[in-house]
């Protein structure tokens, strides 16, 4: 009988991986919810370049995931990861530096090494080195985790460190995030006696045609982009909204945050076990898809007030708390086990480019509409075409 449940070891390595990759994103996320306000007032920036600096990161991670984990096949897990974390930490201190100087250029290309060295395939990799295909699965999960938990308080805490000491606090606060987890990553863990690529965790090329010819993960590729393109083009322009209102000093912009993700938080945990539990996937996305689309439609009728631009960002979290677990959940289950983890990696970077052209177009848009209602409908016609691409699909059956 195949026992199913964690060792000590492998608790161990899944526990110290999630912290390790959640305080890489925690450092990611916190600038988020602040960086377009005070990125657009830089000397020589605008909303554009504001945009691009929230969605760098992304470019940088898309770019790299698939290389570093194939490099770490070759060269081992850990000099990689060590190697991705110094860069993280030297992107941070120079986007620290940036925001102190005011070089939006400079901040920009700090955001851009911050996506290199946060690349998480490598600790996937690792993971899957050091995990049994039993628990494997679980052991993802909890990755997931922390990065969702990562993101939570990233949202929070950015703009209470912003509005007391300055933007730049906050990258110096992210790059010492790096430095507590290099001792872990340094000491805590070994190499892997045996390095092995595995399919169901990690990308491989020979799979790339067969993934790249499913229709059913470009649907949920393109959805993927979707959603994530959506995320960062709301946090670079509703900052810009809040401060053109002048209703609310940017010190308190987090309590908008905190309500925002305990709303979302309530729904999402009932509509996940909906959607897993009582196998209504399709029903739990495409209502979240129809939330979304609320949202973008109340965006700009409410602009001028501040209580409905409050309620539009709630509405607008809560569509994408119900989407975010659900989506590589059904991702997994569209894919055969052999091709799971190059699917994985084709999933991920359609999420990071999105990201990063959510900040740079909703960061054009901001500039050439002083109204920002050209951000919300491109993204409302972006959203109901991707509600029209899930509505013919037929769902997996749980796996």
């Amino acid at each position: 009988m195949v026992d199913k449940d964690f060792t000590v070891s492998e608790k161990r390595i899944t526990l110290g991986l999630a912290g390790v990759l959640g305080l890489r994103m925690l450092g990611l996320f916190l600038a988020l919810p602040v960086l377009s306000i005070y990125a657009k007032s830089m000397p020589g920036s605008d909303a554009f370049l504001a945009g691009l600096a929230i969605g760098a990161y992304g470019l940088t991670q898309a770019i790299f995931q698939i290389p570093y984990g194939l490099w770490s096949d070759k060269v081992g897990r850990k000099p990689i990861l060590i190697s991705s974390t110094l860069i993280f930490i030297v992107g941070s201190f120079l986007s620290a530096y940036a925001s102190y100087q005011e070089s939006i250029f400079l901040l920009i290309l700090g955001r851009f090494l911050q996506g290199i060295g946060a690349v998480s395939s490598v600790v996937m990799a690792l993971l899957a080195d050091m995990t049994r295909e039993e628990v494997r699965t679980r052991a993802m999960a909890t990755i997931g985790a922390s990065i969702g938990m990562a993101f939570a308080f990233g949202m929070v805490l950015g703009p209470i460190i912003a509005a007391h000491f300055g933007l730049w606090a906050v990258f110096i606060f992210t790059g010492m995030l790096g430095i507590i987890s290099l001792p872990y990553i340094l000491f805590g863990i070994r190499e892997p006696s045996k390095i092995s690529h595995h399919d169901d965790a990690e990308f491989t090329s020979s799979y790339l045609k067969v993934v790249l010819q499913d229709r059913n993960l470009i649907r949920m590729n393109f959805g993927m982009f979707v959603l994530h393109m959506t995320l960062t083009s709301v946090f670079t322009v509703v900052p810009l909204i809040f401060a053109h209102q002048h209703v609310i000093d940017l010190k308190d912009l987090w309590k908008i945050y905190l309500l925002m993700f305990f709303a979302g938080l309530t729904l999402m945990v009932p509509s996940t076990i909906i959607a897993e539990k009582k196998k209504k996937i399709k029903e739990v996305k495409l209502l979240g898809i129809s939330i979304l689309i609320v949202s973008f439609l109340l965006f700009p009728l409410f602009q001028e007030n501040f209580y409905m631009t409050v309620f539009a960002i709630v509405v607008y979290f809560t569509g994408f708390m119900m989407l975010e677990p659900i989506m590589p959940s059904l991702m997994s289950k569209y894919s055969d086990p052999r091709v799971k983890g190059t699917a994985s990696g084709v999933f991920n970077t359609f999420q990071l480019v999105g990201a990063f052209l959510g900040g740079a177009i909703g960061g054009y848009f901001a500039k050439i509409d002083s109204s920002f209602n050209l951000n919300f409908i491109f993204l409302l016609i972006l959203t109901v075409l991707w509600m029209l691409v899930v509505i013919p699909m037929n769902m997996p059956s749980n796996k």
